[in-house]
């Protein structure tokens, strides 16, 4: 399970990094994606009901306005030490 704890500690990384591509207005709508992308392969016997909270929300950041990204991003991060 160490695997997992370094994987959330780089996706939660990934979310800041995403949170700053989205304040400079860079490309972060591809940035996204990848970490969506990422998130399907989370392995199947590890998802929990964090798991799939953590998914909605991150999908869910295409549709939200800055004040709302910013504090789900933040959410998102929160339930990574949960998973």
């Amino acid at each position: 399970m160490e695997y997992l704890e370094g994987y959330n500690n780089n996706l939660k990384n990934r979310l800041y990094g995403l949170l700053c591509e989205r304040e400079k207005e860079g490309e972060w709508q591809k940035f996204l994606d990848s970490i969506v992308i990422e998130l399907m392969s989370y392995p199947e016997e590890n998802r929990t009901i964090n798991y799939y909270r953590l998914y909605t929300k991150v999908a869910s950041l295409r549709y939200l306005s800055y004040e709302y990204f910013r504090t789900t991003v933040f959410d998102c991060m929160s339930l990574l030490s949960k998973l």
